[in-house]
């Protein structure tokens, strides 16, 4: 059978390998830092074009699911729909803007 040697539950750390692993994590990354230099641009560009690509999925989705519904109605004529809302505010509203006027 093989002894275990007891440090009192704390794990002694030497000054040496903590450098090692300093040293290490600086090299990384520097390495890291290389490749975002050199790659970085061109990984900007794609998740750029794929967010774009993403996006315009998105929009023709909720068209064609707003679509579906017969009350929905498309936002092009944006100055009439305006004055169709603004003809439609409840009375209250329409008395508390007059009030404020005066």
């Amino acid at each position: 059978m093989i002894g275990r040697k007891k440090n009192g539950g704390v794990k002694a750390i030497n000054k040496p390998d903590n450098s090692k692993k300093a040293e290490l994590l600086s090299k990384i990354d520097q390495k890291l830092n290389d490749m975002g230099e050199k790659y970085g641009p061109i990984v900007y560009e794609e998740l750029q074009s794929r967010l774009e690509k993403t996006i315009d999925i998105f929009h023709k989705d909720v068209d064609s699911l707003f679509s579906s519904f017969p009350t929905h109605k498309s936002n092009t004529n944006t100055d009439d729909d305006s004055k169709e809302k603004s003809s439609k505010k409840p009375k209250y509203i329409s008395d508390y803007e007059k009030s404020k006027k005066d």
